[in-house]
């Protein structure tokens, strides 16, 4: 019986995103519609190839962009929530800079070509038949 892996598994295996990965399993062909998809070992297979031909395989997964920006969102809640309420006027004396977090540039997003709908073809009304005269 073929083994089956899914999506995520093989990104990570690959040290790619899981966007990536989908993007390279559709480029080739193979149906999987998300990160949760599975696909047969043979299919794995050819994706590993591409990749490689490509270069796109990596040592280490990055990572997800919409889980930093969680996890640098919940850090700067978690130090408001640790500063203490009320302040000694010794320590509002020295101002405190603090440094704004970096974020990642976020990848390009796809190009997506706009489709144009054919005009409409305007259909000339059939006029209609006038009555035959009775004989």
């Amino acid at each position: 019986m073929p083994k089956n892996i899914r999506v995520y598994e093989l990104a990570r295996e690959m040290g790619m995103t899981n966007a990536e990965m989908l993007d390279l399993c559709i480029s080739l062909g193979i149906g999987v519609k998300s990160h949760s998809s599975g696909m047969v070992e043979a299919h794995a297979d050819r994706a590993r190839r591409k990749a490689d031909r490509e270069g796109l395989r990596r040592d280490v997964q990055p990572e997800d962009p919409a889980k930093l920006a969680k996890s640098a969102k919940s850090a700067q809640s978690k130090a408001k929530e640790a500063e203490p309420a009320d302040e000694s006027p010794a320590d509002s004396a020295a101002p405190v800079v603090e440094e704004p977090a970096v974020a990642e540039p976020a990848p390009p997003a796809a190009v997506v070509e706009a489709v144009v709908a054919p005009e409409p073809v305007a259909v000339d009304e059939v006029a209609p038949a006038a009555d035959p005269e009775p004989v």
